[in-house]
This record gives C-alpha cells, structure tokens and sequence, in this order.
C-alpha cells in the first residue's frame, strides 16, 4: 500500500548546534543464559558538562525504533544524588535520553545502546549539553504528524503547516512525517548542521530529501560585487563615504574597505515560538521560548561584521519586535517586493547602513500612541545611513526619525505617506541638544500626512528637491534654533516650509522655537513664498547638482520615488 501524499510546499529543517560530548565507557560483560528472552541491566552515569553528576535528573529508555501516538506517553527514571540510574530491558536496540533542569536553564543527550545475547549488562556514563530544535513546514492533507524515531516527540503542525521540535541535543535524527493512521510515512535524516528540502510536489513518486545548494551566509567573489559598487556610486549628501556591506566602522567614525559576506533571506519567519517539554508546570503545561528564525531577515541583520543582506524572495517579513541591526550593512531589496511590517527597525550606535529598495507598512501598533514604533529610528549618534528608494506608510505617528545626536544621513527617492507626520529630525531641546546632527533630503514625496513632512529641531538639515504634496499643516517645520537649507523643492500645500513650533497666547511665534531658514528656487503650486532668513549662515559643505523645482520635477519625484 503506498501513502497518498498531497503537495509538499516545501520543509525546511535546521538543527542548531549545542556543546555537547558523550563519552562512552563499557565494563565487564558477561554471558546471558537464556538467550534473547533473559532481561539485561543497563546503567547509567549521567554528568552534567563539567563532568559533575547530575543528581535528579530525567532519563528514559526507548526501543530505537519507537514512534511516539501523543505527547507524555513514557514515563521518566530520576538519578540519584550520584548521577546514577539503571533499566531492566530486554536485548535490542534502544535509545536514551537524558535531561536536567537547572536555574531554568536546560540541557540534555541522546545516546543509543546496543544489547545482545552476549549482554547481561552495560554501564555508559553521558554528559549533558545544550539543546537544540528541528523546524519545518509540511502541507500533507489531514492531521499530519512529525515524529522523530526512538524519542517521545509528537508534534501536531499549526494551520500554516509549521511545526517545531524541541530540546534536543546535537546528532543524527529520523524525522518521520506523515498521518499517524497511515502505515508508510516519510523518514528525514538530519545530521547537525544540514538544511535540508522535502521535495513531495510528485504524488506519483516517493518525497525527495535534498541539501540546500545555497548557504545562507556565503562570501561572494570579487567579480559578483559589481551590483553594490554601483549602488554606492549613487549616495549623494551627508551620507556620502558610507560603504555597507564593503565596509568597516571604527569607533573613531571612519569607515575603512572591507571584503564584507553575503547573507540571503530565505525566509519571512522572524521570532519563532519554541515549545520546552524540559519546563512543565504543576499542570503539565509547557514552557516556552523565542528564538531566532534560521535563515530570516533578523538573523543577518544580527550579524558581526560586514554584511550585504539580499532576499530569496518577495514577500512579507513581519518583525515580532523592534529590530536592534548592528552596524557595516546593506538591507538591498533591488528586484523583490520586500514588505518589512510589524514593529521597526532601529540603530543604536550601529553606523555605515543603507536600506534600499524597501517598503515599511502595516505596523503591528495602529492607535495613535507614543509608545508606537518608528518604521525606521536612526538614533544614539547612529552616523553614515543612506535611506534610498523606499516607502514608509501607515505607522501612526512618525515614519522615520533621526535624533539622538545621530549625523550623515541622507534620505533619497522615498516616499512618506499616510501617517500623521513623515520625518523627525532631533528632540526637543530640553529632552537633548542635537546641535551635530546632519540630515539630507533630496527627491523624496510626501502625501497624505495629517500634520507635517519634516519636523526639524536642532542640527542642520539640506532639503533640496523633494516634492510635498499633500500635508495637514506645515510642509516643513524649522524650529528649536535649526539651520535649514530649502532649495528647489515643489511645494502643493497651504503652508510650505514654517520657522517656528510653537506660538504664544497672542498668536504669534515662541521665540524659544525658532529656528534658521534659508530659501531659494523653490515652487509653490497652492500658496507661499521664499521665507527670509539666512539659515544663520549655514550652508552645505558638498557639491550636488539641484534639479530646476517645478511641474515636470514633481511628476518624475511622485513617480520614480519608492522602490523601483
């Protein structure tokens, strides 16, 4: 009889690595009168890693070959003060596991015994270490089951097909995957450090088992970084020297050339709920834990070093929570639709970063609340960011900030649309004094932002080409003493650019948050003018070449900006 599989999307298995050792000692053995029938003793020494006994902890034996039908099926053995335990089995073949709580933290191993007509006995001493998981995803029609042969798992999918294995150690395990009423069932063979595809599309053939041709992090030749060499060509303004993944930040700022790696997503997983059968309440309930999806957008952007991150695939990638992503990275989503939702992305001192061809939508946070994440906050005197075709929307408050003393920035062909303001740039003075702070904006859209686009205070901001075309209030506000150079941008709103955040009772501006403003090329299609001012004396220290503002300038801004 042959199994009737429905298609196999495809399953990923990934078995994390723990430090672990068996050390493996057989004493006297004698001969068994009887045969196979007599029952033998195996006992056991069980070590925590450092060689001490691990006194209560959990042991159980299983024929090799066992297939678990419900979770909590077999009973656990506890050693004693000394580490030890023992079992009366018959010959066969079995396999043991070993685990200890200790401080909420877990450790375990897996070891197979061996006993035959020659075996009266056997002693074996294992050392614990850190556990592991096996992921995956399987479509296989009516209540699949994933069980792994000698051990007591048996895990049920959720309606997307995920499933996981928790606490093991490092080893060779076979993943059996199939409907527990079924006689046949697929088995995997997963050796510590494999990503391996179940290939089941064929009804007509039996599943394939293949390793990936793709690692997730590889180094790429010389010759394949064209592609980011010309990307880096085109970062114009105070973000101008950064080098993402082609380079490295010392903490003096300067960024040196390094030969960076590549790290592809493969996956729109980020935080992955991983059941503990080691943590059981009163209750029998289990404990839980979080981990790092294998091969997800979270993973490379938590990498040490230099690192160009590319996406297998267009999709969603939903963060569960904020994305901290260190330092000498290119988030490069040139040829995909990558959508970033759910929480943000934030800098925290990590510097020389570009993000392109990106869009941020959909935030996990809707309501109109303070504590509601940024799309993107670039902050804690994060420098050298270019932020380059792509589209923030729909987070509530603000789309993008700059602030904490954070400098070299430039925001280039993105759009800003739908929420209630589009950029902060700096804190309000009293909170902290961000006098350093540089920001560029050239070729960007606004549209359907209920207050501002830009909300500058402190620092000096270089504004030149962007289109602002639809805002509640001020296209631009210049307040708290920032220096603000406004040139050739296209204005469709009631109030263009504003020098102050604040008016007093009579109505008219608070000295205390004015700021510099100096104007010049700019086109005004509903109303406004050039305010005068001098930005008090600041002006760009770099060359760019400023397109002439008008009609044909807003049409390219509003249709080239965003991801191409």
């Amino acid at each position: 009889m042959k199994t009737s599989w429905m298609t196999v999307a495809q399953m990923r298995l990934l078995v994390w690595l723990g430090a672990i050792a068996f050390v493996l000692t057989s004493c006297s053995e004698k001969n068994v009168a009887g045969g196979t029938e007599a029952e033998s003793t195996i006992a056991l020494y069980v070590q925590m890693a450092d060689g001490t006994p691990a006194s209560t902890a959990r042991v159980r034996i299983l024929p090799d070959k066992y297939l678990s039908s419900g979770p909590a099926e077999n009973a656990w053995n506890e050693t004693d003060e000394d580490g030890q335990v023992s079992f009366e089995v018959r010959n066969g073949r079995y396999t043991i596991e070993a685990r200890n709580v200790s401080e909420s933290m877990a450790s375990g191993a897996v070891h197979s015994v061996a006993l035959d007509a020659k075996s009266d006995s056997k002693v074996d001493t294992i050392k614990l270490g850190e556990l592991s998981s096996i992921e995956g995803y399987v479509l296989l029609g009516t209540s699949p089951v994933v069980r792994v042969a000698g051990l007591d798992r048996y895990v049920v999918p959720d309606s997307t097909g995920h499933f996981v294995i928790d606490s093991l150690p490092q080893g060779s395990f076979d993943v059996q995957i199939g409907d527990p009423e079924k006689v046949h069932s697929t088995t995997v063979q997963s050796n510590a450090g494999d990503t391996l595809f179940v290939d089941g599309s064929d009804t007509s053939s039996t599943v394939k088992v293949v390793k990936s041709k793709t690692s997730a992090a590889t180094e790429y030749p010389e010759s394949d970084w064209s592609a980011h060499e010309a990307l880096l060509k085109q970062i114009q303004g105070y973000a101008a020297g950064t080098l993402g993944a082609a380079g490295l930040a010392d903490s003096a700022g300067k960024i040196n050339k390094a030969k960076g790696e590549i790290c592809v997503v493969t996956t729109t997983d980020d935080l992955m709920d991983v059941i503990d059968s080691s943590k059981v309440d009163s209750l029998g309930n289990y404990g839980t834990s979080v981990a790092v999806a294998a091969g997800s957008f979270r993973e490379c952007a938590e990498k040490e070093g230099a690192v160009w991150i590319l996406f297998e695939k267009s999709g969603s990638y939903n963060l569960r929570s904020p994305l901290r992503i260190r330092s000498n990275k290119t988030i490069d989503g040139r040829g995909r639709d990558i959508r970033i939702t759910g929480m943000g992305v934030l800098t925290n001192e990590s510097s020389n970063l570009i993000f392109e061809n990106l869009t941020f939508t959909a935030p996990a946070i809707t309501a109109h609340d303070t504590t509601s994440r940024r799309a993107l906050s670039i902050h804690n005197r994060t420098h050298h960011v270019w932020v380059d075709h792509c589209t923030f929307e729909e987070y509530p408050l603000i789309l993008v900030d700059v602030k904490r003393g954070s400098n070299a920035v430039t925001l280039s062909w993105n759009r800003f649309e739908n929420a209630q303001s589009g950029i902060l740039f700096g804190l309000e003075p009293d909170l902290f004094v961000d006098s350093a702070q540089t920001l560029t904006l050239h070729h960007n859209y606004f549209s359907n932002l209920e207050l501002r686009g830009v909300l500058a205070r402190r620092g000096k901001i270089h504004a030149y080409n962007n289109f602002i075309y639809d805002v509640g209030d001020a296209g631009m506000e210049c307040s708290d003493s920032a220096s603000c150079y406004i040139e050739g941008n296209v204005y469709n709103n009631n109030v263009p650019v504003r020098d102050y955040r604040l008016k007093i009772e009579d109505g008219s501006p608070d000295k205390a948050t004015e700021g510099y403003v100096y104007m010049i090329d700019n086109w005004f299609g509903r109303s406004g003018e050039e305010l005068a001012g001098d930005a008090k004396g600041y002006k760009p220290d770099y060359k760019v070449s400023v397109d002439e503002s008008g009609a044909e300038l807003a049409v390219r801004v509003k249709n080239e900006a965003g991801p191409r």
